[in-house]
């Protein structure tokens, strides 16, 4: 693994006081939610340089370059972006317990060509190209792994049906039932209709018309189209690049948060038969990573010039395109999910049965047996829950006529100027929450 140079000198008095990667990231969120995007980077590139765990470094230079973007410091982003690239390029050992995430790669890069547009970068059109391409990659969850967890439920399998499971389900009928396990709608996002990033192709549109390609802006917008079908600007707003315009990014709230859900089929309850028979209630925690929807900070933004006003519409949900990424992994975790829970099952039935038998005549039988199965039955399938939670809950954007006084106001709290060389400006606001200080990131598009 080649070392991480990483040495920004305002956060290095810093680094003895990080503490673990997720006391950093705690911090991180706390200073980024109230709109200290600079602290809440620095906390973040302080914790990463002590850590040597190559995912922690990964997750934390996301966590900082978003921070260092929304404060405006091109050159620390780039430090924090450089190291994710370092990971994703193969120049650190990734750890198996952290699998990095397509929605990253298009966030970063996205991200990296957000900050290209306000320095006038001339790699940027690169940059959002290589976040469209990362949109096409295919999610190949090891074939290996889930071959060996096949045949380790078959042995687990054998073992139930041994101690007196008369209706063994086989691996299959038992992941089509968790799957069709219903999950309450108001604790779940609603996937894309396929893996796109509509913010991402938004951008890269919008940066090839202003810079000549409108043949591929035209042909990404309509793609933009198919998904935010109710925002009025899309439809014109590569033509508005021929007028003069400043066009407005709103990034509202927080994405979701992963988190365990429950999943339990009562197929699988079957299989604690041979430990009801000795009298043991045995609970079944059968649980897969999932996205619990994010917030959004404000309903909209209004947008005002000398000559008009607007309010931001719905781009895209993030929470979105974050599910849609995680439902790649779905089968593969649930197939990992079952084989862990049976094979727990099948360890617990055998050791209930043993402790019963051996207590046999005993007054202290119940109380062994339940000593022996509550002792495996209580291992919880550990899933690796960390996440990038700085990115935001869904985009809106608005577009306006470039303003004679070069001012926009927005929602007639705070105002942003556009430079006086811009024939086409972009302004990007970041409120990750209702009571956050605005980020605002101005740039030139033409």
């Amino acid at each position: 693994m080649k070392k991480v140079i990483f040495l920004i000198p305002s956060v290095l008095a810093l680094a003895s006081c990080a503490g673990s990667f997720e006391k950093a990231n705690e911090q991180f969120n706390t200073q980024f939610d109230n709109g200290h995007y600079e602290q809440a980077a620095d906390a973040m590139a302080a914790a990463t340089i002590m850590d040597k765990d190559a995912n922690n470094i990964y997750l934390g230079g996301l966590q900082c370059g978003n921070g260092y973007l929304w404060a405006n410091n091109a050159e620390k982003t780039k430090i924090c972006f450089d190291n994710v690239d370092s990971v994703l390029s193969g120049e650190k050992e990734e750890d198996s317990s952290y699998k990095i995430k397509n929605y990253e790669k298009i966030m970063s890069k996205t991200y990296q060509g957000i900050s290209g547009i306000s320095q006038q970068d001339q790699f940027t059109k690169q940059l959002f190209n290589q976040a469209y391409d990362f949109q096409k990659d295919n999610i190949n969850d090891s074939g290996a792994e889930i071959e060996s967890l096949r045949e380790e439920f078959a042995k687990d399998q054998q073992k139930l049906q041994e101690a007196g499971v008369s209706d063994m389900p086989s691996m299959d009928a038992l992941v089509a039932e968790v799957e069709a396990v219903p999950v309450d709608p108001a604790n779940s996002v609603v996937p894309m209709k396929d893996f796109a990033n509509p913010y991402t192709t938004w951008l890269m549109a919008l940066y090839d018309g202003a810079t000549g390609d409108k043949n591929n802006a035209n042909n990404s917008m309509k793609r933009v189209e198919q998904f935010a079908p109710e925002n009025t600007f899309i439809k014109s707003d590569i033509q508005g690049l021929d007028k003069g315009s400043v066009y407005i990014v709103f990034e509202n709230g927080k994405v979701g948060k992963v988190q365990k859900r429950s999943l339990v089929p009562d197929a699988l309850k079957v299989l604690t038969q041979p430990l009801s028979a000795i009298g043991i209630n045995a609970g079944i925690e059968l649980t897969i990573p999932d996205l619990f929807p994010g917030t959004k900070a404000l309903n909209n933004l209004s947008v005002s010039t000398d000559k008009e006003q607007v309010n931001t519409q719905f781009l895209a949900s993030i929470d979105s395109v974050v599910k849609t990424d995680l439902d790649k992994y779905k089968t593969s975790n649930i197939i990992k999910s079952i084989s862990f829970e049976v094979g727990k099952i099948a360890a617990a039935t055998v050791a209930g049965i043993a402790a019963h038998e051996a207590a046999k005549g005993s007054p202290f039988q119940d109380i062994a047996t339940v000593a022996a199965v509550t002792a495996v039955m209580s291992v919880k399938k550990p899933w690796d829950l960390r996440s990038w939670d700085s990115i935001p809950n869904e985009i809106q954007t608005a577009r306006v006529a470039m303003p004679a006084d070069r001012k926009l106001l927005i929602n007639n709290n705070f105002s942003v100027n556009i430079p006086e060389e811009s024939k086409n400006a972009i302004v990007f606001i970041r409120i990750p929450t209702a009571n956050s200080v605005p980020g605002i990131i101005v740039g030139t598009l033409n």
